[in-house]
């Protein structure tokens, strides 16, 4: 054997701070062992260090003779390796990323299977019996060194993909993150919060309405910022475009109570912060934005903020927030929008959590959406002028949020109380949802 040729060898994987080189699969590792190129002890520590063949590498060793075409085809290969499931150990999976320059690649997924039992919404409406998967969402998030990502979450659950988030982003340091894809501005406590994490089954009415009704917040496509200043702050902002999910196909988006200008942009901001005494955890903060509306109401803005806190004392959680907002009419009176939630949740050993909250929402005459609030109902007259809702549940955590079994019922009290004939509806109804997270 040349010694040279050796030494080489030796040097590319004992000292990898000479060569830039990014590791070698276990079967060549293997197969320097049977031609007695490697001891196994060498073997062993290279294994645990370098997940993934490099090429130069395994062509250098065939032009040098000590590997054949045939045996270097082979290392290409997949190697399917065997974990001992008893030995408490995860499973460690190696994926070799395209782009040589990533540091940390990541893959997410979430099911959440619901099942929905609830009453028709306004008279001859029939009853909702159904099962059906509310979010499928698969995600790969890498990071390419101290500074450089992406992220890319999809939601299949619907029977087409639906692009739940994406963004390439720079970590300037904690305090300054950036962002530019399509996510969700900062506005809105619970819509902020993940779906994976939220306490009761489906967000609060006054959520539903300024996100799903007037579709002010949720996801949009522009540039955003983060981070952590000193003393407890935290920031958002984002500068995007004024359509929800607005990325690409303008024209086939849902545009809402005001709809949106198409080429216009909207801004959203928040300021946070978090405390803590003794057993005693708090936070609070504030959210301001406003993003130009379009169709007949097109040269005006809808402008809001929101208001929110929680508190937490040992197993006791306190959350509620409460949001205004204003629709500029030209020619008429503006619109107003309101509305708040209280939400308070009991965790009774560390599996079993107890929820309650009440919500809120009232609007300028027949614009509060029954049948954008209440998910998945058979709704008939669909306007109403004012909303409450209570929801109790109860949910148990397998294995924290994980895997998790949510139950609960929403009880829905609908007023029309302008003058063109409408009438008080009240419309009930039970969910279930089984979360797993991997």
């Amino acid at each position: 054997m040349n010694l040279k040729a050796i030494a080489i060898l030796l040097s590319i994987f004992f000292g990898g701070s000479c060569v830039a080189l990014h590791g070698a699969d276990q079967k060549l590792i293997d197969l320097l062992v049977e031609k007695g190129l490697l001891t196994q002890a060498e073997a062993d520590t290279i294994s645990q260090q370098v997940p993934a063949a490099d090429k130069s590498l395994v062509d250098l060793l065939v032009n040098k003779g000590h590997l054949t075409q045939v045996e270097a085809d082979t290392l290409d290969e997949p190697n399917a390796r065997q974990v001992d499931a008893t030995s408490g150990q995860a499973p460690k999976i190696f994926v070799s990323p395209k782009s040589k320059m990533v540091t940390s690649l990541k893959f997410s997924g979430r099911i959440q299977a619901q099942y929905d039992n609830y009453d028709g919404v306004g008279s001859g409406e029939s009853d909702r019996e159904h099962f059906y998967f509310r979010r499928i969402f698969l995600g790969a998030h890498a990071s390419l060194g101290d500074h450089w990502g992406g992220d890319v979450v999809m939601d299949f659950a619907d029977g087409n993909a639906f692009l739940d988030g994406a963004s390439a982003w720079y970590q300037v340091s904690d305090a300054l993150r950036i962002d530019a894809g399509q996510l969700k501005v900062p506005f809105g406590l619970e819509e902020t919060t993940s779906s994976s994490k939220i306490k009761a089954i489906e967000r609060s009415a006054m959520n539903r309405q300024f996100a799903e009704t007037i579709k002010f917040n949720a996801r949009h496509t522009g540039i955003f910022a983060k981070g952590k200043l000193e003393n407890g702050l935290s920031y958002g902002l984002a500068y995007a475009n004024a359509g929800q999910n607005n990325n690409s196909k303008a024209s086939s988006l849902k545009s809402g109570t005001y709809g949106y200008e198409q080429e216009a942009q909207g801004w959203w901001g928040r300021l946070r912060y978090d405390g803590s005494k003794d057993s005693l955890g708090y936070f609070g903060g504030i959210e301001y934005g406003s993003m130009p509306m379009g169709g007949i109401y097109e040269g005006g803005d809808f402008s809001a903020y929101n208001l929110f806190g929680n508190l937490s004392f040992g197993k006791l959680n306190l959350g509620g927030e409460y949001m205004y907002g204003e629709a500029e009419i030209s020619g008429s009176a503006n619109q107003e929008h309101a509305g708040y939630m209280i939400q308070t949740s009991y965790d009774l050993d560390g599996s079993w959590e107890l929820v309650y909250r009440f919500s809120n929402v009232n609007g300028a005459d027949d614009t509060v959406n029954a049948k954008e609030i209440i998910r998945r109902a058979n709704v008939g007259d669909d306007t109403f002028d004012e909303m409450d809702q209570h929801y109790i549940g109860v949910n148990y955590l397998f294995q924290g949020h994980d895997t998790k079994l949510m139950l609960g019922y929403e009880i829905n009290d609908l007023e029309d109380t302008s003058g063109d004939g409408g009438t008080d509806v009240d419309a009930n109804g039970m969910r279930a949802r089984l979360q797993i997270l991997f």
